[in-house]
């Protein structure tokens, strides 16, 4: 069994302190069933997962051994204040939560990937409460024949973002897997396929109208793992999606991404530097069409 504390310092508008406990695991050769149900009971017991973009390449395990059970699970909460004025001060509420599972066969890989963010303002007054983000996923994906140079996937994923007027987002699709490249330091991957894409939004510019969007679309992907020195490695992820919606007789298109850095520093401290992003030409609602968020943190190994 394998655990690690984890301190990250956000970067935020608000200088606030948040202490992240993860504690990550690996079960191999045991009753995986039994396994399996224990942790989806204790990952069900949190919040709803609901968010932006995810990297799937971050939670598969590149490993000879066959049956065993590995993941991580996180739970940040804060409260605080800052003052807007001499007697009105803003509270805050934030809960985060992150829970992977990967199980890996003689030849099948299962994913489980979940995330939950909530921060709540003036949480103690109901005329100013106001929620500011609620936004995350669930996503489960099946890598059948994972092995082989070409593998097949299946996945489903539930995905909110409330701030920005996703009411849900649900995915449903398959898809084909090459690998294109792999030494001892890196590995490329490529991967194709066909989703339906179920979405609902809350117009920002006319109040209590919700746009239902249902489209057939492309999903495509190419993932990079590199070491690129004894200190540092990488793990980024691309995606483009896109669909023909007869409405307004157009594609929407979607580009996505996620870029990851870690750099050894000393010992089993590391420095971890992520970057994700998302690009739509055409949304649903006039929403910002590019969002991104840039974390640093530090990372403690034990």
């Amino acid at each position: 069994m394998k655990s690690g504390l984890i301190f990250i310092p956000p970067l935020s508008f608000i200088p606030l302190q948040v202490y992240l406990l993860e504690v990550k695991f690996t079960i191999m050769r045991t009753k995986p069933v039994r396994i399996i149900f224990l942790l989806l009971l204790i990952l069900a017991a949190a919040p709803n997962a609901d968010a932006q973009i995810l990297n799937i390449e971050r939670s598969r395990i590149e490993r000879d051994t066959a049956n065993f059970l590995t993941g991580k699970a996180g739970l940040n909460f804060s409260m605080f204040n800052r003052n807007a004025g001499r007697n009105n001060p803003n509270n805050f509420l934030q809960l985060t939560f992150n829970g992977d599972l990967a199980y890996i066969s003689k030849q099948h890989t299962y994913l489980f990937l979940n995330y939950y963010n909530y921060l709540l303002v003036n949480y103690d007054s109901r005329e100013l409460r106001n929620t500011v983000a609620s936004n995350g996923y669930s996503h489960f994906r099946v890598n059948l024949l994972s092995r082989r140079k070409v593998s097949y996937e299946l996945f489903t994923q539930y995905q909110a973002d409330m701030a920005r007027g996703l009411e849900r987002r649900i995915l449903t699709g398959s898809g084909v897997r090459w690998l294109l490249y792999r030494t001892d330091n890196t590995s490329w991957f490529a991967g194709t396929g066909l989703m339906h894409e179920h979405e609902t939004w809350k117009d920002p510019e006319q109040e209590g109208v919700t746009r239902v969007s249902d489209l057939l679309k492309s999903s495509n992907y190419v993932s990079l793992r590199s070491k690129l020195s004894e200190h540092v490695e990488t793990n980024n992820i691309a995606y483009f999606q896109t669909g023909y919606d007869r409405n307004i007789s157009r594609f929407r298109n979607r580009i996505s991404g996620d870029l990851g850095l870690t750099v050894k520093l000393i010992g089993r401290v590391s420095m971890r530097t992520n970057f994700n992003f998302t690009y739509e030409d055409r949304p649903i609602v006039p929403v910002t069409r590019f969002i991104y968020a840039i974390t640093n943190g530090l990372q403690v190994d034990f």
